[in-house]
């Protein structure tokens, strides 16, 4: 065996952890400029990552309490709440981020070690942080203040939660590519936003509905992953619909169509 045999899978492996080295750095950087372009320096800068789905959050606890009952459909509004608004937070957060993003982060492209997928991964792991810690604080806090009960199975609720998650990722970066392509794609994506509300799973459980409209429900991807969080609190005290496969198989439809045309979108970007 020749030297230069035995030295290669090592000069492979230090370049290996070089490698992973500068990911490393890139998304650290990546983050807080995402930090800073959202929040800025000042006052309390980025804890209004962790903050804003908090406050939001017991401001729309505080008002329903006072116009609601305090259950709906046999389990308690607070619970339901919770596990509807703080999803539909992460949600949107990421999906919003979509528009123009190829555009406002071509910048980045500059630097030889940044490519539109790290700044892609570096959004979505931002949002996917603050939001989880917000799901914490407000969960941990009703939960000591005896206003929700204690989760049922925390396997099931992770996973929806990184469901929906990984949905708003796939769709966020399909937005990113329509609007720049079709600039005008940018004035249906609020609106879709608002009109999706009310059919996104975040009021209703599945087994509230018709057995006609519960059919409907359960192509709805989103729906799979409110049952999943509220099935992982609650337990068999519930009856929930969900197939886990059904929201990856839309994340992989919507990524397998936006990939590929993420290159070709960069010739699109104009610096100004």
């Amino acid at each position: 065996m020749h030297p230069q045999d035995i030295s290669e899978p090592a000069h492979t492996l230090a370049n290996l952890r070089h490698g992973l080295a500068v990911q490393r750095r890139v998304m650290v950087a990546l983050m807080i400029r995402q930090l800073m372009t959202k929040y800025g320096r000042s006052n309390i800068g980025f804890l209004w990552l962790v903050l804003e789905p908090m406050i939001l959050c017991c401001g729309v606890l505080v008002v329903r309490s006072f116009i609601s009952d305090a259950e709906e459909g046999g389990l308690p509004l607070i619970s339901l709440l919770v596990t509807g608004y703080i999803p539909l937070t992460l949600y949107r957060h990421i999906t919003s981020a979509g528009t123009f993003f190829l555009r406002r982060n071509g910048s980045m492209l500059y630097h030889r070690d940044i490519t539109l997928f790290d700044c892609v991964f570096a959004l979505f792991l931002l949002e996917l942080g603050g939001c989880t810690i917000a799901f914490v604080v407000v969960y941990w806090s009703l939960l000591n203040l005896n206003l929700i009960g204690p989760i049922y199975d925390l396997g099931l609720m992770a996973s929806g939660w990184l469901l929906m998650a990984l949905l708003a990722s796939s769709l966020m970066i399909a937005i990113a590519v329509l609007t720049e392509y079709y600039e005008a794609a940018e004035r249906f994506i609020q609106p879709f936003q608002y009109l999706f509300l009310p059919i996104c799973g975040f009021f209703y459980m599945v087994e509230w509905l018709p057995d006609y409209v519960q059919n409907l429900a359960w192509y709805v991807p989103t729906v799979h992953c409110y049952e999943m969080i509220r099935g992982g609190l609650f337990g068999p005290i519930v009856e929930t619909h969900y197939a886990p496969w059904y929201p990856v198989v839309w994340s992989i439809g919507l990524l397998a169509w936006a990939l590929p045309m993420v290159d070709k979108a960069r010739d699109r970007i104009h610096f100004g």
